[in-house]
């Protein structure tokens, strides 16, 4: 009789350590993933926070000669306090012309199509001319031309015109 009795305290026990222990890897998942989120969290808060150089501020831009050298200096990197030694050469080589836009005249403005890296090189996409045969223009009123007839032409072969269904064959 002892001996049930045992058997039963001892099968109760270990039915509340296997109900106990079973929501353990629930609760532990739980736990990791609400501490991943505020991690995460107030990382984000912390990295918004920070005084940070992303993109390609002033691209395209044409920036005042001796204004804001220093931001240019120091954004001349991709690492927050690594500078390579090429990089380093032309801020020493270039002084106050590094990273801006060599500027031209109104009448042959060739500089459209420049553009400056975080590193401080500089690249001239060409930006094409509008083009005409015989005075300017000519051509894009040719081309007009030609999308309105298109577009007549579109209009007749999709219309019912007693045919049998859409588009001439």
């Amino acid at each position: 009789m002892k001996s049930r009795k045992t058997e039963q305290i001892f099968m109760e026990l270990l039915i509340q350590l296997t109900a106990e222990t079973s929501h353990f890897p629930v609760t532990a998942v739980s736990v990791l993933i609400v501490g991943f989120i505020a991690a995460v969290g107030i990382g984000s808060i912390a990295w918004y926070n920070s005084n940070r150089v992303v993109g390609w501020k002033g691209e395209g831009e044409k920036p005042e000669q001796n204004q804001n050298y220093d931001k240019r200096e120091k954004s001349a990197n991709y690492d927050r306090n690594i500078t390579s030694a090429e990089t380093a050469a032309r801020i020493r080589r270039e002084g106050e012309n590094f990273k801006s836009i060599p500027e031209s005249d109104a009448s042959t403005d060739t500089t459209g199509g420049y553009t400056v890296s975080r590193e401080g090189l500089v690249n001239n996409y060409a930006v094409e001319p509008e083009m005409y045969v015989n005075q300017p223009g000519d051509l894009r009123e040719k081309e007009e031309a030609e999308k309105v007839a298109r577009a007549g032409e579109l209009k007749e072969v999709n219309s019912d015109d007693g045919d049998k269904g859409v588009g001439v064959v």
